[in-house]
C-alpha cells in the first residue's frame, strides 16, 4: 500500500512538472488592466504593453474614474488614470509609475467658427464620457473661462463616438484629454474637417493656480495632419496604479517592464519619451506601492510608500 502511494505521489509530481514545462504553470500573476475605449490613448498604450508583458489582459472601460472604481471593487488589478482623478481617501490604490503627459485638447469643426474656449457659447459640445477624467478637465476649463455648462448643449461621448458625431455634424466641439496624437482625433485631421484650439495665457494661468496638477503642455506643429502651428494647452499625467495588495514580485516585474520599454511604449506620444526617475514621479500625488518605491529608490528617487488608506488627500495632476 505504501509503495502504491509513493508511486502515485511520484506520478503526480511528474505530471505537475510536465504541465509547468508545457506552460500550464506560470510564476507570473495575471493582471487585468483597466484602460479606456478603443479610440483613446489608454487603450492604445495597453495594447502595446500587452506585447511586452504576457501576463497582462486589457479591459475596456469608460476611463479614469471608472478604472478607479473598478480597481477599488476588485474587478481589475491595475489601471491607467489621470492623476487629478485619484483620491485615496475614497479609493484604495497605490502608484506604480507615471507614464506620460496627457494634453487637454479642444477639438472643433473647421466650419464652427470656434477659435477660443469663449467661442463655445451656444455650441454643441461633448465634455467626455461619463466616469472619464475628461469631464473634470472640461468643467474646470469652463469655470476658469467664466462659462458654465448651461452656456452650451452638453453631450457625454467617448473619443471615438465624439469623432463620429463630429463627422456627421452633430456636435461642434469635444474635449479630449489624452496623449497626443490621439487616434480618433488624428482620423478627423486626416479628413481635413477639424482644428485644435489652444488656451490663452490668462486662462492657462488661472487653471494652473486654481487646480493643482496642471502643467503647461505644447502639442508640436505637425502632430496632426494639417496642424501648422504649435498648440499651447495644459497637461496632466497618466498614472499606472494598482491594488495595494498586489504581490511585490508582480509589481516589480510590472514597473521594470514599463520603464525598460518606455521609449517604445511612448514613441507615438509627442508629449513624452523614455521614462527616467524624474518622469516616473512627476505629478504623482499618491503613495507608491512598496515594491515600486523600492525599484525607484534603486534609480535614486525617494517616494512616499503606501501605508494604508488616507483620511483625506489629494490629488495629483491627470482617456479614456
Amino acid at each position: 500500500m505504501r509503495r502504491f502511494m509513493r508511486r502515485t505521489a511520484a506520478c503526480g509530481l511528474v505530471m505537475l512538472l510536465v504541465m509547468c514545462l508545457l506552460g500550464g504553470c506560470s510564476s507570473k500573476s495575471s493582471i487585468r488592466l483597466g484602460t479606456g475605449n478603443e479610440g483613446g490613448t489608454y487603450y492604445m498604450y495597453g495594447e502595446k504593453l500587452e506585447d511586452y508583458a504576457s501576463n497582462i489582459t486589457i479591459k475596456t472601460t469608460a476611463g479614469s474614474e471608472a478604472n478607479l472604481r473598478l480597481l477599488d471593487k476588485g474587478y481589475i488589478d491595475a489601471a491607467i488614470a489621470q492623476s487629478d482623478s485619484i483620491d485615496i481617501s475614497t479609493i484604495n490604490c497605490s502608484a506604480v509609475t507615471g507614464l506620460y503627459t496627457e494634453a487637454v485638447q479642444l477639438i472643433v469643426r473647421k466650419d464652427s467658427g470656434i477659435e477660443s474656449v469663449d467661442g463655445l457659447r451656444g455650441k454643441r459640445v461633448s465634455i467626455g464620457e461619463e466616469e472619464s477624467g475628461v469631464i473634470r478637465n472640461a468643467e474646470q476649463i469652463f469655470l476658469a473661462a467664466g462659462l458654465t455648462l448651461d452656456d452650451v448643449t452638453v453631450s457625454h461621448l467617448s473619443f471615438s463616438n465624439a469623432a463620429k458625431a463630429m463627422e456627421r455634424g452633430e456636435i461642434d466641439a469635444f474635449f479630449c484629454t489624452a496623449g497626443a496624437p490621439t487616434k480618433s482625433v488624428a482620423e478627423l485631421f486626416d479628413k481635413g474637417i477639424v482644428n485644435i484650439v489652444g488656451l490663452d495665457d490668462a486662462l492657462m494661468k488661472r487653471l494652473i493656480n486654481l487646480y493643482p496638477g496642471y502643467n503647461p503642455c505644447t502639442i508640436p506643429a505637425g502632430s496632426y495632419k494639417g496642424q501648422t502651428n504649435d498648440v499651447v494647452t495644459v497637461g496632466v499625467r497618466a498614472i499606472l496604479v494598482v491594488s495595494p495588495d498586489m504581490k511585490d514580485s508582480t509589481v516589480t516585474e510590472l514597473i521594470k517592464t514599463v520603464i525598460d520599454n518606455s521609449e517604445e511604449l511612448n514613441k507615438d506620444i509627442v508629449t513624452d519619451g523614455k521614462i527616467d526617475g524624474e518622469a516616473a514621479v512627476l505629478s504623482v500625488g499618491i503613495p507608491f506601492h512598496p515594491a515600486a518605491a523600492a525599484y525607484l529608490e534603486d534609480m535614486g528617487v525617494h517616494v512616499a510608500k503606501w501605508t494604508g488608506k488616507a483620511k483625506k488627500t489629494v490629488i495629483g495632476s491627470q482617456d479614456n
